[in-house]
């Protein structure tokens, strides 16, 4: 399953070190970022794109206080971080 959740953020510097400081955790989860940055003209808002090997990986992801707690501790603004499911119907990595 995809998941998109976009997040404010202090900087994204700060973010990715929390991601690398995580590794194992996304290990255990089963995550794969397929993207994750910011947008040009505004770096305090991210955008990632994760593909989580299972359900289970993804409601483990978000049951995970302590995971929690870092990323709020890197700048993410948890409260008005929103995750959005996708569509399993996608293109990836297409060049045509």
């Amino acid at each position: 399953m995809i998941i998109k959740i976009e997040s404010p953020i202090e900087t994204f510097a700060k973010w990715k070190v929390m991601v690398h400081s995580n590794s194992e955790k996304i290990k255990k989860y089963g995550m794969t970022f397929l993207y994750a940055g910011t947008e040009k003209e505004n770096d305090s808002k991210i955008t990632t794109i994760i593909r989580f090997d299972t359900m289970d990986g993804f409601n483990a992801f978000k049951a995970d206080e302590q995971l929690q707690k870092e990323r709020a501790a890197a700048g993410v603004v948890l409260e008005k971080s929103v995750a959005t499911p996708m569509s399993d119907d996608l293109l990836e990595q297409y060049k045509g």
